[in-house]
C-alpha cells in the first residue's frame, strides 16, 4: 500500500492513534478499559443516560481497521462495547444521529484508504453512501456531524476536495425538507486555514462549533478550537487551552451543556487515542497544573531483560524499583560489549541513570505537596519487549509497576504509607504488555545481541510516569 494512502486513511478515520486530568474550571477522566482498549478509540457519542456509540481501531499489518460499538450504562459504569454490524466490506467509524431521525451518519473506508460518508436507518437494514455532491471524486469525505438549524438539518464533514484553504477542511451541505443534500459549502476562513481542520461537532446549546486544528499556535499537535456562529459565519475563534496538551485532541462531543467526551493520545505517545469524559463545573476546580512536574514527563523508568523476578507468570513482586536500577546499571559493560553500539554507553548515562534521578527529585516534590495539603494522583504504564509470548509479558508489565509502587511504599523509611492509606496520594497503573512494541524490536530468543542487548528492545522495557496531578483539598 503507498505510503500517502496509509497516512490518509489515519487522518481520515483514526487521526493518530483510570488517569485523572483537572484544569482550570474542567474535570477530565480517562474512561475504563471497557471502552479503551491497545488500539485506538474516538469519537464517542452519547445519546441518553443509558446508550452511547463510538469508534475502535486496531492495525492489521499495513491496514487500519475499524469499526462502531455501542455500549450501556452498566452499574454506573459504560459497559464492554458492542459490535454494530454496518457492513463488513470497509471499515466504519464517526456515528453521528439526531435522536428523532431515522438516518445514521458514518465514515466508511475501504483497504486503501478512499472514505466516503454513508447512512444507514435505524433499523439497521439499508446503507447508502451519500450523492457525489458529498462524496465528491478524487477527494476523501469524513467525519460527519449532523445538527439542526431553525428546524433545517445541516450535515457538517470533513474534505481534501479542492475550493479550500488548503489540507482538510470543515463543509457543510444545507439538507431541505425532501432530503435532497444542497451544494456544499466550505464554513470560511475564519475556522479553516491552509493546516488541517477536523472532527467538527456543533453545539445547539452555546451556539459554538467545536473543531481540531493542528495548525500554528496551539498547545501541539491537533487542538480543539471553538467559534460562535452557524453555517458560514464564525466569529471569536478560542483554543479551548483547558482541555489541550501538548498532544491531540479531537472528536469533541457534548452531551449536555457541562459534560461531553474527546479523544486523545495524550500518555500514548506511541500510537493511539484513548477516549476521555470532560464536565465543566460551575465554580473552578481548586486544582494545580504544576510546571516543575510537566517538564519532566513522560518519565521512562527502564528494567533488564525480564526483570523483576525472571521466568514466572506472578502478577507481583517484593522487590523494589532501586534494585532492579542498580542491577541494570550494573550490567553497562555487559551490554555494550554485546551490543558494540555507542547509543547503549549513552543509554545507561542518560536514560537509566538521569531517569532514576528525575524520579527522586519528582517523589521530593510530591512529598512537599502532600505535606502542604494537597492530594496527588499519578498514572503510570508499564510495558514490555516482544521477547516472551503477550500474557507472560502482561504479567511482567504488573511487575514493572509494582516495583515502582513497593519503591514509593518504602521510599525514605515509608514516607508516603500515611498519604497512600487515606488516598491523598493514588498511583493509577496501566499495564500494557508488548502490545505497543515498535515493530523494529526483534522478537527472536536466539538473537539475544538485538532481542536483549539491542537498543530498540531496551528502549521497550520500561513503566513510564504518564502525568501527575495536584489537586487542593477543598476548605470548609
Amino acid at each position: 500500500m503507498p505510503k500517502i494512502l496509509i497516512m490518509n486513511y489515519k487522518y481520515f478515520i483514526l487521526l493518530f492513534l483510570p488517569f485523572l486530568i483537572q484544569a482550570q474550571e474542567v474535570e477530565i477522566k480517562i474512561l475504563s478499559n471497557n471502552i479503551n482498549t491497545n488500539g485506538s478509540e474516538l469519537n464517542f457519542l452519547q445519546v441518553n443516560k443509558k446508550i452511547a456509540y463510538y469508534s475502535s481501531a486496531t492495525l492489521e499489518g499495513d491496514d487500519y481497521q475499524s469499526a462502531i460499538y455501542k455500549t450501556i450504562v452498566k452499574n454506573g459504569e459504560w459497559g464492554k462495547g458492542r459490535y454494530v454490524n454496518l457492513d463488513k466490506s470497509f471499515s466504519a467509524a464517526n456515528m453521528s444521529y439526531l435522536e428523532n431521525d431515522i438516518w445514521r451518519y458514518f465514515s466508511a473506508c475501504d483497504i486503501i484508504g478512499n472514505c466516503k460518508i454513508a447512512k444507514r436507518d435505524n433499523k439497521n437494514t439499508i446503507t447508502q453512501f451519500l450523492n457525489n455532491k458529498i462524496n465528491l471524486e478524487n477527494s476523501s469525505n469524513t467525519q460527519p456531524h449532523i445538527n439542526t438549524d431553525n428546524k433545517q438539518k445541516v450535515l457538517y464533514f470533513v474534505s481534501d476536495r479542492k475550493g479550500g484553504f488548503g489540507g482538510l477542511d470543515i463543509w457543510l451541505s444545507i439538507i431541505d425538507k425532501n432530503g435532497n443534500y444542497g451544494v456544499p459549502i466550505n464554513v470560511g476562513e475564519n475556522i479553516n486555514s491552509d493546516a488541517d481542520e477536523i472532527t467538527p461537532f456543533y453545539n445547539n446549546e452555546s451556539g459554538t462549533l467545536y473543531f481540531s486544528s493542528n495548525k500554528k499556535g496551539g498547545s501541539g499537535g491537533f487542538d480543539i478550537y471553538t467559534s460562535e456562529g452557524k453555517l458560514n459565519l464564525w466569529t471569536n475563534l478560542k483554543n479551548v487551552t483547558e482541555l489541550n496538551s501538548k498532544y491531540d485532541e479531537m472528536y469533541l462531543t457534548f452531551f449536555t451543556q457541562k459534560k461531553g467526551y474527546l479523544a486523545s493520545n495524550r500518555g500514548d505517545t506511541s500510537c493511539c487515542n484513548n477516549i476521555y469524559s470532560f464536565e465543566y463545573s460551575a465554580k473552578a476546580k481548586d486544582t494545580i497544573q504544576n510546571n516543575e512536574f510537566v517538564k519532566h514527563l513522560p518519565l521512562s523508568l527502564y528494567f533488564h531483560n525480564d526483570e523483576p523476578d525472571c521466568g514466572t507468570m506472578k502478577t507481583t513482586t517484593n522487590k523494589t524499583y532501586q534494585e532492579a536500577y542498580i542491577s541494570y546499571f550494573q550490567m553497562e559493560e555487559e551490554y555494550s560489549k554485546i551490543s558494540k553500539n555507542p547509543i547503549v554507553k549513552k543509554f545507561f548515562l542518560d536514560s537509566l541513570q538521569a531517569n532514576f534521578n528525575k524520579l527522586n527529585l519528582i517523589l521530593d516534590q510530591i512529598l512537599s505537596e502532600l505535606t502542604s495539603g494537597k492530594k496527588v494522583e499519578i498514572q503510570i504504564k508499564g510495558y514490555a519487549s516482544p521477547l516472551h509470548e503477550k500474557q507472560y509479558n502482561i504479567n511482567l508489565s504488573k511487575r514493572r509497576i509494582k516495583s515502582f509502587v513497593n519503591y514509593v511504599e518504602l521510599h525514605q523509611g515509608k514516607v508516603f504509607s500515611f498519604y497512600l492509606e487515606n488516598g491523598n496520594f493514588q498511583i493509577i497503573e496501566l499495564p500494557f504488555g508488548e502490545n505497543n512494541a515498535a515493530n523494529s524490536v526483534s522478537s527472536n530468543p536466539n538473537d539475544k545481541k538485538n532481542s536483549i542487548y539491542g537498543i530498540d528492545a531496551m528502549l521497550e522495557r520500561k513503566i513510564e510516569i504518564i502525568d501527575i496531578k495536584l489537586i487542593e483539598k477543598k476548605s470548609n
